[in-house]
């Protein structure tokens, strides 16, 4: 659940898509008491769309347009394509597209940036299972005197050389222990085992059907490390291991646990059930229900102005400051007011609104980095960057 005045969050482990078994689904609904007026849908900005051109659409009661001069199609397609007129038109202005995105360390020199980035704000690191830090820029002089004639070493990085051409260079390199391992997951049993007691563990390696591995049936002679050993041994010799589409490697054992690990990284889309029959319930296995491997590596997580967010959902939202949604339906409507023949000078109208909205864009940039508590300390210090100096 989101934390105390988080809106609209949800936290999840890091590279891990939020997802229910296969039979029951899900569904979440965030309906936060904070939702900001002017925030608008995918779906919202089209129904606003053919309302404002006195075309049938939901608002009117009317199902979704398919055919004529402005099809569901064409105006998804020119929403998206204002979406990036608009942030253009601001200049591209930091704060107006700003992002937080966190992927997985490849053992690469160059570290590709997201698609969609404008502008880099920062770079974090985290060592699988450290403490996240701040990488420190460094500028093209800086890199080539001090650092261009080291970059065969490798391990936990320290700085990056500013962006060029959809890259950052790391140093030093991330290497193979650094980089975004396969995905894992742990099985473990507790307990007091009973003979006669089951372990049935079903894994799928999602698009493809499950694999049901045979059930092991405790014996009066096992022991809970005795049964993890059995039960991975069984893993070992299914389709899960053997085969040409097999997708984990030979289960390791230690003590009353095994370790299932994905053959391809990620592999945070292969999911296990382990189920455990017993009479007296003094047998138990964590986790007790559907679970997904997780990733095992560094992550790094890019602060940044992105183009703007691509809409394809109906839920989708532009990615922008919840003011200037309508912003777009008014720079489209300027569009298609001329494709009407605009008897009444509306496309002039709805392009002098598009402007007064960049414009009001353009200023967010100021008021929304304004400091809200005093400093002792003059403006050209307070913009200093002391890192280096410690």
């Amino acid at each position: 659940m989101p934390g105390a005045g988080v809106f609209q969050q949800l936290v999840w482990a890091p590279g891990e898509p939020i997802r229910w078994d296969d039979v029951n689904g899900g569904i979440i609904e965030l309906a936060p008491p904070a939702q900001p007026a002017g925030e608008m849908t995918f779906a919202q900005l089209q129904s606003k769309v053919w309302h404002l051109l006195r075309e049938p659409g939901p608002d009117t009661g009317d199902p979704i347009p398919t055919t004529g001069d402005f099809p569901q199609a064409v105006v998804q397609r020119d929403l998206n394509l204002m979406l990036a007129q608009f942030i253009s038109a601001t200049g591209l202005a930091p704060t107006i597209s700003d992002k937080q995105v966190t992927v997985g360390v490849f053992p690469v020199l160059d570290m590709p940036l997201p698609p969609d980035y404008q502008s880099i704000t920062n770079i974090d690191y985290t060592p699988a299972g450290g403490t996240t830090y701040s990488l420190l820029a460094t500028s093209f002089s800086e890199w080539n005197a001090y650092y261009s004639g080291t970059t065969a070493i490798t391990g936990i990085p320290e700085r990056y050389r500013q962006p060029w051409a959809g890259y950052v260079r790391l140093w030093p390199q991330p290497g193979p222990g650094q980089a975004f391992g396969p995905g894992i997951g742990t099985v473990t049993f507790s307990g007091i085992p009973d003979a006669g007691d089951t372990v049935q563990i079903t894994i799928t390696n999602s698009p493809n059907a499950a694999v049901v591995v045979p059930t092991y049936t405790v014996l009066s002679s096992d022991s809970l490390a005795s049964i993890a050993q059995a039960v991975a041994n069984l893993i070992a010799v299914s389709s899960c291991c053997v085969g040409g589409t097999a997708f984990l490697a030979v289960p390791t054992v230690s003590g009353a646990s095994f370790q299932l690990t994905a053959l391809v990284a990620p592999g945070t889309q292969i999911s296990f059930l382990t189920t455990v029959v017993t009479s007296d319930s003094e047998l138990s296995v964590t986790p007790n229900g559907l679970a997904y491997l997780q990733p095992n590596g560094d992550t790094m997580t890019f602060y940044y102005s992105s183009t703007g967010t691509l809409m394809n959902d109906p839920n989708d939202s532009p990615g922008i400051p919840v003011q200037f949604h309508v912003a777009l339906v008014y720079g489209v409507l300027a569009d298609y007011w001329l494709r009407k023949q605009d008897p009444d000078g509306l496309a002039r109208i709805f392009k002098t609104r598009f402007d007064e909205a960049v414009g009001q864009a353009k200023r967010m940039e100021w008021d929304s980095d304004r400091a809200t508590a005093p400093t002792g300390a003059s403006f050209d210090d307070s913009a200093m960057d002391y890192a280096g100096y410690y």
